[in-house]
């Protein structure tokens, strides 16, 4: 076991380390390829599935749909005997596809039609249920009575194999898979082609941010250029050629103009869109902050240059392992950024076979971001903001935020407010939040014409907010895990509403009770302490 363990382990690093000696761009290149292999291998599954799965579906419809029929048609040959009749209907329902044989029996239990003309004339047991039953050899037996009224006449049983049914559907899938064994084959040509110029195009700022910085080992202090650089005058239309920064690049850089701007326009260098639209994206941003290391060490070679060359000599070498750490401590949050950006850019090259997929990925960037707005309100709650105020009022404002989407649902609102409550001192708007997830509970959980109640009473210096409805209730199993963090048994949602509302009742030194029957409803009962002072 331990061997196993060094050998995966080894085997693991070694793999980690191949990749790690990758350069950027073919890292690039390459995941370029392998989301698109990934994704175009998911869609030409859900494509092909959805196909197989809808003839399918189609071809048991239309067993279905021709068995009943013929159970029904074969009536009045079957009180008339007309085997000839029967013959005729059974040899038109036997084309379809899957269809292994159908046989009608009498009342009798005599087979008077069957494809199999050998089996013409024999008995088997009546069985009126209607039934279905697969054997082991993938064969679908289904038995129907054929009845008119009370009037049972016989049995209509026929068998479908399943395994006809699955090379029928691969026949007929056959020429979409080769359309999309074509479009998958031209659009990962299409792919390589757009991977690989993107890649250039992404590290080409960078091979020239490296080179660069690979000159500063000899002394060359040179910028690093960038091709969206432009100038403040042409941006703001200046005319002001007294200005320190007039017709010169990164006028953030120079300190007279930067003194400028402060005075002037009260605005540092950083916010201003100069200097935001020549960065552009992250690499923008990393070539233009190793320009201001740059400058700024120049600035104090240019100090050094006025001590002794003894001290120049040292001073400099010094400085030079300061700002290669500098660098490095530099460059590693931004190339962080960088690869935030990459995989941006991934999902928006890929060609127009993904293009209907870029909203859902809006939605669920969105419903993530609403996730984690509750994950960090229920972990970093916002201490309890006390104020005197009327609970009853409180409640009518909640209410009013629902109010509309009750009507509009024709569901019954109840209201009964105790008037005999005194003010007395809560966290206003975290209770009002509490009580609106439960009121938007109790409208998912009802349906039109069932009832949503509201009502507060004063017993024994406490007070009671009661929220019932009439819906369908919370399992007896799950009732222990409602308050969990993040259990939901909702498609959607973060898990967190009741969890916060337990937690904001717990702050307010209260406690939350709940009543559940499925089929009947449910009854949230909140008690708050009266504080007066």
């Amino acid at each position: 076991m331990q061997i196993w363990h060094y050998l995966k382990n080894s085997v693991i690093k070694k793999i980690i380390n191949n990749i790690q000696r990758i350069s950027i761009g073919r890292k690039i290149f390459f995941s370029f390829l392998l989301v698109f292999l990934m994704i175009m291998l998911s869609i030409n599954i859900l494509i092909l599935n959805y196909q197989k799965n809808s003839l399918r579906e189609q071809i048991d419809n239309n067993i279905s749909i021709i068995l009943e029929n013929l159970s029904k048609d074969v009536i009045d040959n079957l009180i008339f005997f007309d085997p000839l009749a029967i013959d005729e209907k059974i040899s038109l329902s036997i084309n379809n596809p899957g269809m292994e044989y159908i046989m009608i029996v009498d009342k009798n239990g005599r087979i008077v039609g069957h494809n199999d003309k050998s089996q013409m004339g024999k008995y088997i047991t009546l069985d009126y249920t209607k039934w279905q039953r697969t054997d082991k050899d993938r064969i679908l037996h289904i038995n129907l009575p054929v009845v008119s009224g009370d009037s049972y006449f016989g049995i209509l049983r026929a068998g479908i194999s399943e395994n006809k049914v699955d090379v029928y559907i691969e026949e007929s899938t056959k020429n979409l898979k080769n359309y999309i064994y074509i479009l998958s084959s031209f659009s990962f040509i299409l792919t390589v082609f757009l991977s690989f110029m993107l890649s250039k195009t992404l590290i080409k700022p960078l091979q020239s941010l490296k080179n660069k910085m690979a000159n500063i080992g000899t002394d060359k202090l040179e910028l690093c250029e960038n091709p969206t650089n432009i100038l403040c005058k042409d941006i703001f239309k200046c005319e002001k050629t007294d200005c320190p920064a007039y017709g010169k690049e990164r006028c953030w850089l120079i300190i007279d103009a930067k003194e400028n701007c402060r005075r002037c326009y009260n605005m540092d260098c950083k916010d201003c869109e100069v200097y935001k639209i020549s960065c552009g994206d992250e690499i923008g941003y990393l070539i233009e902050t190793f320009n201001e290391m740059i400058l700024k060490l120049k600035n104090s070679l240019q100090e050094l240059d006025k001590a002794t060359k003894e001290k120049l000599r040292l001073e400099k070498s010094s400085a030079m392992a300061e700002m290669a750490m500098t660098v490095a401590h530099e460059i590693k949050n931004p190339l962080n950024a960088i690869k935030a950006s990459t995989s941006y850019l991934k999902a928006n090259f890929q060609g127009e076979v993904l293009r209907e997929f870029l909203s859902i990925i809006d939605r669920e960037t969105e419903r993530l971001n609403e996730l984690i707005t509750s994950f960090l309100s229920y972990a970093r709650p916002i201490p309890l903001k006390y104020e005197k105020g009327n609970i009853n009022n409180a409640l009518k404002d909640v209410i009013k935020l629902v109010e509309r989407e009750i009507e509009e649902e024709k569901k019954i609102l109840n209201i009964d407010f105790d008037a005999s409550i005194p003010e007395f001192y809560f966290d206003q708007h975290q209770l009002k939040q509490a009580v609106l997830n439960l009121l938007v509970n109790a409208i998912d959980a009802t349906k039109e014409g069932e009832t949503i109640k509201i009502k507060t009473e004063k017993i024994n210096g406490k007070v009671k907010i009661i929220i019932k409805d009439s819906g369908t209730g919370i399992p007896m199993e799950i009732m222990g895990k409602i308050f969990e963090p993040f259990f939901t048994t909702k498609t959607t949602g973060s898990g967190l509403g009741l969890a916060c509302v337990e937690r904001i009742i717990k702050d307010h030194e209260g406690k939350i009770n709940v009543k559940s029957k499925v089929g009947e409803g449910t009854e949230f009962i909140i008690e708050l302490p009266i504080k007066e002072g």
